[in-house]
């Protein structure tokens, strides 16, 4: 067994903009400036994919201007396009602070070929900006996709209504209608948009068989707007029409329908929520200018680095600079790509050049910087210097410092620092910080986040393979993932004199390609033993050892065996921190590797961050992963989160892959350091097809009362889906938060109800939910409070005037616990046409109530005999059965009418 993980120092980018990223564009004056549009490193170079670019663009800078009410448009765009691509133009710039992994629009081939359908990576709730927009480059190239998805200037501002404004979907392929006042609907906004619904399987169309049941069109049956309409909304069901030009508002929106929209934003409109965003919250005039936005040309180009490292006399205590050093290099040996150039700064009351900027093309480079990189340490401390020094090298490449990056490391505390805030900002240089222990600059993560730079600190003094994380995770933003490093192992902690650290590590088979275990000690060299799969034993005399760094390194020559590998170390002397990595590459270029991407949220009114964790192979979400957040708090032990993906608490969406845990539990002030633990099991963890936010892709229009279909949607290969993904472990840093006095002592509501669901049973109405906590998602609630209503605003709007449902006799059960109740209603019937709105709220101990759950509804419909088409239908059987009857009936009564008149004569007689 091995011991308990992590303990100690933990190293963690604050804001993971370099694995995540939400929408960068500004909005200045009406433009939107700074739209990044990055063209992925594994598209061969081709001009017309940037003049396709930089039409749609521009026709979809007017088709925005016009559904935002003339209130913005695109002003100012930049195309990255990949450092492989050949091209000889003075018009092509380099970057400064842009990269494919921060960008708002990728175009990339899609993985598992899901088709060319544009789709947005969405991971919050209502009115939260999505990651990135992904497109094809068929789709870009395609003229005959505009048939099926529309113009695709439509279907880019589609997409960044996701991407911008955090709206949803309003159509649902999984409930294409439902019933509203005993009569079913087609689901869409407006309701106004007309059509014709049709069953057209197999290329006839006729019309919807009817479920005598439920009231709804069965198999197949699918609505077709008609091509022609007097409707003009919504731009988020049916981008493709002519007449469609806006988005829905208060008074177009059908909140009825069974949506995305409706679900994740209480039922209102997509105007109400964009009037609500950020970019509408000053009621903007609006623009009468040209809308005819500014193309830039950049080209990535390959890195440029310079290490500026802190060598103050605090660096001398805690071992601290030899930690320094072991995790420098890694970064130097194992991680910056090739073709890269390096060099390295040391400063402390003063700066020194160690190296000026070597190019990374064997392995004896490598080498000579690992032997530059500082051994002692002493005097104070002046950051500026450090980094003026810094730009003084990069300059050594082409004379300017833009687009290259300065890895800045320092735990003293500097008042000087803001002299070269202005500097900085100016260099175009990408600034990353590392803070090393409590008293590190507070200012200093302001140079990172002026320059889009990565963000690490590190608030305790005992394990070292934090700082490995750190150096692991500066990977290029720029580089195909299949040349990139990838993390599956990171553990470090004290091991006493004669102990044992044991554990095992899964390659699995997306990755296997230059793996290597690293083991960092302080004093002694421990005794090391690695076994592969089929038992070969790697022990220390295989390791590499450094000279003075106390690091040893194994190299597993060609791909990895995949499968269990497992790893035994023991102390043999006084006790020590022993640390171990392990990181590969994948094993085929050709398959992507498994990843994990994480983003730390921004607080929200209670304090609380929330733990975004996206599990992927290319573009194909993994499900039923075991993800682990593991907080290092400024005081105290760390605790452990577990993540899910199960659609409660604070994950919107079940089964996405994207796996989600709200946190506040904060015990004092300072940096909070997260680090995320993905394990996936053989046979249980499985790929998933990707959903969510995505343009409508149509299947076909009526045009003069004929249903014109469009090609059916390209299938998913289900093989590929099935594809087993064995035992696999991934380690990656999660960000680190600074957490002020005024959000400690937060008593927090109970979570939202998010998925209340109504049904009849008989007589009865059914309702069934997930139980929410007491704070949030943890412990139970204290009490329900549910409330009924006739109508659907009402019950949004006045939640406390509604008719109430009696829920006193229940007893919350705890978090994630399936909770149901049915009831008769006393003062509602149930009759054909009847239509009743639910929703509820909980309660915590001291009365707090949770957000209004989702709106549930019942719909009551009763069956009746359809006639279908043919002369031996039900209905002719019913027909029959009630002339019989009626025969029937006359028979007997004419029988009794003769017998009571024969009667009446013989009383007659006598």
């Amino acid at each position: 067994m091995r011991f308990q993980k992590p303990l100690g120092l933990v190293f963690n980018c604050i804001l993971c903009d370099f694995i995540i990223h939400s929408s960068g564009a500004k909005l200045e004056k009406n433009g939107y400036r700074d739209l990044v549009i990055a063209i992925n490193p594994r598209i061969k170079n081709d001009t017309n994919l940037i003049e396709n670019i930089q039409q749609i663009v521009t026709a979809a800078s007017s088709y925005l201007h016009n559904a935002t009410k003339q209130q913005v448009y695109f002003s100012d765009v930049k195309i990255l396009l990949p450092r492989t691509w050949s091209l000889n133009s003075s018009s092509i710039h380099r970057p400064t602070t842009e990269s494919y992994e921060k960008a708002d629009v990728i175009i990339a081939e899609p993985y598992l070929k899901y088709g060319d359908e544009p789709y947005t990576q969405q991971y919050g709730g209502c009115g939260e900006k999505g990651q990135y927009i992904h497109f094809t480059p068929n789709f870009i190239r395609n003229s005959s996709l505009t048939q099926i998805y529309g113009p695709k200037e439509k279907v880019f501002v589609h997409e960044w209504a996701h991407l911008q404004w955090g709206v949803f979907d309003e159509y649902n392929q999984l409930v294409p209608y439902y019933l509203s006042n005993g009569k079913y609907e087609a689901t869409r906004c407006s309701k106004e948009l007309s059509g014709t619904n049709g069953d057209c399987t197999g290329g006839d169309c006729k019309s919807c068989e009817i479920d005598p049941n439920s009231g709804l069109p069965k198999g197949n049956c699918q609505f077709y707007p008609d091509k022609d309409q007097t409707a003009t909304s919504s731009i988020m069901y049916i981008q493709g029409l002519p007449q469609v030009t806006e988005f829905c508002d208060k008074n177009t929106h059908n909140p009825e329908a069974p949506t995305k929209q409706n679900k994740m934003c209480d039922n209102k409109s997509i105007w109400e929520v964009i009037r609500k965003s950020e970019d509408f919250r000053n009621n903007r005039p609006p623009h009468t200018g040209s809308v005819t936005p500014t193309f830039t040309i950049l080209q990535a180009k390959d890195r440029v680095i310079s290490l500026v490292l802190d060598t103050s006399g605090s660096m001398d205590s805690e071992n601290r600079i030899n930690r320094l050093r072991q995790a420098a290099e890694i970064f130097l040996l194992q991680i910056v790509e090739v073709q890269s150039k390096v060099g390295i700064v040391t400063f402390s009351s003063g700066a020194s050049i160690q190296a000026n900027l070597k190019l990374i093309d064997n392995d004896d480079v490598r080498k000579e910087l690992v032997r530059l990189l500082p051994k002692s340490a002493s005097g104070g401390t002046n950051i500026c210097a450090g980094v003026r020094s810094g730009f003084q090298v990069l300059r050594g490449d082409d004379g300017a410092t833009g687009g290259d990056e300065i890895v800045l490391l320092t735990d003293g505390e500097d008042g000087g620092i803001s002299n070269c805030f202005a500097e900085v900002k100016q260099s175009g240089a990408v600034v990353h910080t590392i803070a090393l222990g409590p008293s590190a600059a507070i200012a200093l993560e302001q140079l990172s986040s002026m320059t889009g730079g990565l963000q690490f600190a590190a608030t305790g003094n005992v394990d070292a393979s934090g700082l490995i994380d750190a150096f692991t995770g500066l990977v290029s933003g720029n580089d195909d993932i299949s040349q990139q490093s990838i993390q599956l192992e990171s553990f470090g902690t004290m091991i006493y004199d004669g102990d044992w650290m044991n554990d095992t590590v899964p390659i699995d088979k997306t990755v296997g390609n230059d793996t290597f275990f690293v083991v960092t000690w302080e004093k002694q060299i421990p005794d090391i033993f690695v076994a592969d799969p089929s038992g070969k034993v790697y022990n220390k005399d295989a390791f590499v050892r450094g000279e003075t760094l106390l690091t040893a390194r194994l190299n597993i020559n060609g791909t990895a065996q995949a499968g269990h590998w497992k790893y035994s170390i023991l102390n043999p002397g006084s006790d020590q921190i022993i640390t171990i990595t392990v990181m590969s590459r994948a094993a085929d270029e050709k398959i992507p590797p498994l990843t994990v991407k994480v983003l730390i949220s921004e607080k929200d009114s209670y304090g609380g961050r929330t733990i975004y964790a996206e599990i992927s192979q290319g573009f194909s979400p993994v499900m039923f992963a075991n993800v682990t957040a593991i907080i290092e708090r400024p005081t105290g032990r760390p605790i452990e989160e577990r993540l899910s993906d199960d659609g409660t608490g604070a994950d919107v969406v079940k089964d996405d892959g994207i796996y989600t845990k709200k946190v506040f539990r904060f015990s004092g002030i300072g940096r909070y350091n997260f680090k995320v633990r993905v394990e996936g099991k053989d046979g249980a963890t499985k790929k998933a097809i990707r959903t969510g936010a995505r343009a409508f892709y149509i299947p076909g229009y009526t045009e003069n009362g004929v249903i014109q279909m469009n090609p059916p949607r390209p299938p998913v290969n289900l093989e590929d889906l099935a594809t087993e993904l064995g035992d696999f472990s991934r380690v990656k840093s999660g960000g680190a938060i600074s957490v002020p006095a005024d959000t400690l002592a937060v008593d927090v509501p109970p979570c939202k109800i998010t998925d209340l669901q109504a049904t009849i049973v008989k007589n009865k109405i059914e309702l069934e939910w997930t139980a929410p906590g007491e704070d949030y998602d943890q412990g139970a609630a204290s009490h329900y409070e549910m409330r009924m209503s006739d109508s659907l605003l009402q019950l949004r709007d006045n939640f406390s005037t509604t008719a109430p449902v009696n829920l006193t006799s229940m007893n919350p059960q705890p978090f994630g616990s399936r909770e149901t109740v049915a009831f008769v209603p006393e003062n509602t019937e149930l009759k054909n046409g009847t239509t009743v709105y639910f929703a509820l709220c909980a309660y915590d101990k001291i009365n707090q109530p949770s957000a209004i759950s989702n709106v549930a509804k019942i719909s009551v419909y009763v069956p009746w005999i359809e006639h279908p088409k043919g002369n031996n239908g039900r209905l002719e059987v019913v027909y029959s059965v009630i002339v019989v009857t009626i025969l029937v009936c006359l028979i007997i009564w004419v029988i009794n009418y003769v017998v009571q008149r024969r009667k009446c004569r013989t009383c007659g007689l006598a």
